[in-house]
């Protein structure tokens, strides 16, 4: 299956971040989004990318990895629709454009990015966050189309 996926995490202290390809960073406490995509198949299906987004212990390559792999972040919910076209800038540009929403590390995520996206990961302060992107994602997608789990553990 292919799809895009936003990642809510918890940063639970404010603290620091350091990534070799962007710098260091002192992040806020708080919730941040990060919007991706998996168009693959296998292993990089949107099932296998977000099972791997879950797991703790694993390689860093990509700027995520960097900041799930601190001891501050933690997943608590991801949010995920079907989608066949790459709509992972849409998506993000969506959530980005909400009440409250900061671009706390510019560039994040977005080296790839065709959209030329200042940032994939996205700051807000407030705990309904999950709720927020539920709503952003029934909005381009439909309600019956979208994926919304609070994660409780990861491995």
């Amino acid at each position: 299956m292919k799809g895009v996926y936003t990642l809510i995490i918890l940063w639970k202290a404010n603290g620091h971040l350091e990534m070799p390809s962007l710098g260091c960073f002192d992040l806020q406490k708080g919730y941040y989004a990060y919007t991706g995509s998996a168009m693959g198949d296998g292993a990089t299906s949107l099932g296998k990318r977000i099972v791997r987004h879950l797991k703790k212990r694993k390689t860093r390559h990509w700027h995520i990895d960097f900041l799930l792999a601190n001891k501050n972040a933690t997943i608590t919910a991801l949010v995920a629709a079907q989608s066949s076209v790459n709509i992972e800038c849409r998506v993000n540009s969506t959530i980005k454009n909400m009440g409250g929403a900061t671009l706390p590390i510019p560039g994040f995520g977005a080296s790839d990015c065709r959209q030329k996206c200042k940032s994939h990961l996205v700051y807000f302060d407030e705990e309904n966050t999950q709720e927020k992107i539920f709503n952003a994602y029934t909005s381009l997608f439909g309600q019956d189309s979208v994926l919304n789990v609070t994660v409780c553990k990861r491995t």
